[in-house]
């Protein structure tokens, strides 16, 4: 009989330890690039942040081979813990967690490649899972990451996972680990795999490319990922990694084909990362031992899942490529997964999109009454501010039309939150969305809970006809690129961007013309930190 201490070490628990650390680690790749930002100018922040993931080396230097992985399981529980608290959500912290969480998959898969046959397989089959898991996490919240938007549920499923992370903690002490070895350095292209899955299972990144609403692009990602897993039990050719530079590529391309292309790029990643991860299996080292080998690993993890994040589909594709090459560079024979259980998770992930929207409840209407040919007008500059401020916001100006100037779709600051689909699902209003020119993911939204008679929407303006309680007609524009608009049209109301409040005349709202525009009240929001907003009342 195996001793009870041993079996807790087994592949089957390993995968499950991987499952739930990549769990943790998708989510923080998020936070990390909402905190420390995902420009060119963030490098310097942003790279030695995940590069110390090279921690990995000295831990297996330092504890030892049995005592390295439940250290790093324990580390990431207690810093996961510490990041449950808003205001420790800072930058070093941040970092210093998601560091601590790639150089513990690092070793997992160290372990793995051990202890099982085909531990790449199981690897990349844990991965899949758990962006399947992720995106159900996140449609629950309407991509307002649950486990970072606070409050008591927020709570429970951190705890959660920090209690599954100190079991596994526990269980990787148990029983006597693989002794520590050279090579290895592949694990970093685990970098890269992060970056596609953060980019490709991103539900509003998808939408706003593919044009479809939220939910059902949650619906094409997690099909994806369970035709990937399924795809690891079957033998393919060895010419399918050259099919995800490609995929990817098209799911880069603002069109309808983005769905499908994200769908077949999703269902052969786990199949070229399996691959990747044995490349150069018995090559790829150092010459100087475990701890230089497990160093190189740890920091090529983390720079590759940064530069991949990096703004522009260049890098994107780049990492596609990479991983494409590598693992036609493996020569291993594929072994078998069972595929029952892990099909039948990822089919329930798959069901449970389309219930969590079913299940939402009914959205908030915005007043109506414009009685006297009189409205209440809103305009706020959004940017950085956290969506239910947003949303209490609106509700609380008693505004009839609310425009909204830099609110993101799906942009790594914003965590990949789709703020229009979230208050879209929260205020019964009609809705025009100006995307800025260069980047449909951000722009300006207007919402509206007056009859709309005429819109107009394009790169960097957004223009409606709302008609009042009398009977009369109002034309509202806004948007970055009004010029040509406001010379066609004399009697659009001009809203531009406002950094602070202030008189009219300082404001940006400009009235284009005299015919039918009447006395109006205007509220302009400041800075985020600039407190409640100033009423300004224009009279014409």
């Amino acid at each position: 009989m195996v001793p009870f201490t041993t079996a807790r070490a087994t592949p089957t628990a390993l995968t499950l330890i991987t499952a739930v650390v990549s769990l943790v680690t998708l989510p923080l790749v998020r936070l990390t690039l909402t905190v420390i930002g995902a420009s060119p100018a963030d490098l310097p922040a942003l790279l030695p942040a995940v590069a110390a993931a090279a921690v990995a080396g000295p831990l297996m230097w330092w504890l030892g081979p049995r005592r390295a992985l439940p250290a790093a399981l324990a580390a990431l529980a207690v810093l996961w813990t510490l990041l449950i608290a808003q205001p420790l959500r800072v930058g070093p912290l941040v970092g210093l967690t998601l560091a601590v969480a790639l150089a513990t998959l690092v070793l997992l898969v160290r372990r793995l490649s051990a202890a099982a046959e085909d531990g790449a397989g199981r690897v990349a089959r844990a991965l899949a899972l758990a962006v399947a898991a992720d995106v159900t996490l996140r449609l629950f919240g309407d991509l307002w990451d649950p486990l970072w938007r606070g409050g008591a549920l927020a709570t429970v499923l951190a705890l959660i996972l920090t209690g599954s992370l100190t079991a596994g903690a526990w269980a990787t002490a148990q029983g006597t680990p693989p002794p520590a070895r050279g090579g290895g350095i592949q694990v970093a292209l685990l970098g890269p795999a992060l970056g596609l899955y953060t980019v490709l299972g991103s539900p509003a990144f998808l939408a706003v490319w593919a044009g479809i609403p939220v939910t059902l692009a949650g619906v094409w990602i997690t099909l994806g990922t369970a035709i990937g897993v399924a795809a690891l039990s079957v033998p393919l050719p060895r010419g399918v990694p050259i099919v995800l530079p490609l995929a990817v590529t098209f799911a880069l391309l603002p069109s309808p084909l983005a769905a499908p292309a994200a769908l077949l790029a999703l269902a052969v990643l786990p199949y070229v990362v399996r691959r990747a991860l044995t490349a150069w299996e018995r090559t790829a080292t150092t010459g100087y031992g475990a701890l230089a080998d497990l160093a190189l690993a740890g920091a090529g993890c983390g720079v590759g899942c940064a530069l991949v994040l990096m703004p522009g589909p260049w890098l994107v594709v780049a990492g596609a490529i990479g991983l494409g090459w590598a693992a036609g560079e493996s020569a291993r024979p594929a072994r078998l997964l069972r595929p029952f259980g892990p099909v039948v998770a990822a089919s329930v992930l798959l069901a449970v999109p389309p219930l969590a929207g079913a299940a939402r409840p009914a959205a908030d209407p915005l007043p109506v009454d414009t009685a006297g040919g009189m409205y209440r007008l809103l305009n706020w500059e959004v940017t950085g501010t956290p969506p239910d401020e947003v949303l209490a916001g609106i509700q609380d100006s008693g505004a009839q039309v609310a425009v909204l100037h830099g609110v993101p779709r799906g942009t790594p600051e914003a965590g990949g939150l789709d703020l229009p689909a979230w208050l879209e699902k929260r205020l019964s209003a009609e809705t025009v969305w100006a995307p800025d020119d260069g980047d449909s993911r951000s722009g300006t939204l207007v919402l509206t809970s007056l009859p709309v008679s005429e819109r107009a929407e394009g790169p960097g303006y957004a223009a409606l006809t709302v008609t009042l309680t009398d009977g009369e007609p109002s034309r509202i524009g806004a948007g970055s690129a009004l010029g040509l608009l406001l010379r066609e049209e004399a009697e659009v109301l001009a809203l531009p961007p406002s950094a602070a409040p202030g008189a009219v005349e300082e404001s940006g709202f400009h009235p284009a013309g005299e015919g039918r525009i009447f006395a109006r009240e205007l509220l302009e929001f400041g800075p985020v930190d600039a407190g409640p907003p100033a009423v300004t009342v224009y009279v014409p």
